[in-house]
């Protein structure tokens, strides 16, 4: 999908190196994107999966500046679109990476991190069917249907149309 960008390597490889400190604070999040090259503009599902919106769209909503209820104050929601873009662009995920890529703050930078956790097991209980054997196996599924209708109804028969055709030619004169 994107291209070798030795600033991102850099970025998980100091996120990596990051965890096996043992020292003080929170332990840096670092999460493994299932989605990473099966969502996206170039991919099947597209860079907006229906199946995923609704998800994205809650978890950019809430408000992320963990404050008490009453309390003022701006609450932006997160970008759905930029959402979006870590999950079909980032293989790891995490709080170097998307500052790297995306050029945040650091706070802003977890927010997203968090988001994206929060959004996963979601993501993955909502995904089709046919995207999850294709994550599970590298390839999507024949289909046993010969056509993409959405309404699932057959095609008429040769026999059916003739018939049709033969009770609308007094229409078309």
């Amino acid at each position: 999908m994107t291209s070798y960008d030795p600033a991102l390597h850099e970025a998980i490889t100091t996120a990596e190196a990051e965890t096996t400190k043992r020292g003080r604070g929170r332990p840096t999040k670092i999460i493994n994107n299932l989605f990473y090259t099966f969502i996206g503009p170039e991919t099947y599902w597209g860079q907006y999966p229906p199946f995923a919106m609704d998800i994205l769209e809650g978890i950019a909503r809430l408000d992320w500046h963990d404050r008490a209820i009453g309390v003022g104050g701006s609450s932006k929601p997160l970008s759905v679109k930029r959402l979006v873009a870590i999950l079909a662009e980032l293989e790891v995920v995490s709080a170097a990476t998307v500052t790297t890529q995306y050029r945040l703050g650091l706070r802003q930078a977890q927010r997203y991190v968090k988001a994206i956790e929060l959004a996963m097991p979601y993501l993955l209980k909502s995904r089709p069917d046919d995207l999850s054997h294709e994550m599970r196996y590298g390839f999507l599924k024949e289909t046993t249907r010969a056509n993409d209708w959405e309404d699932q109804l057959e095609p008429p028969s040769p026999e059916d149309l003739a018939k049709l055709h033969h009770d609308l030619r007094t229409l078309g004169a």
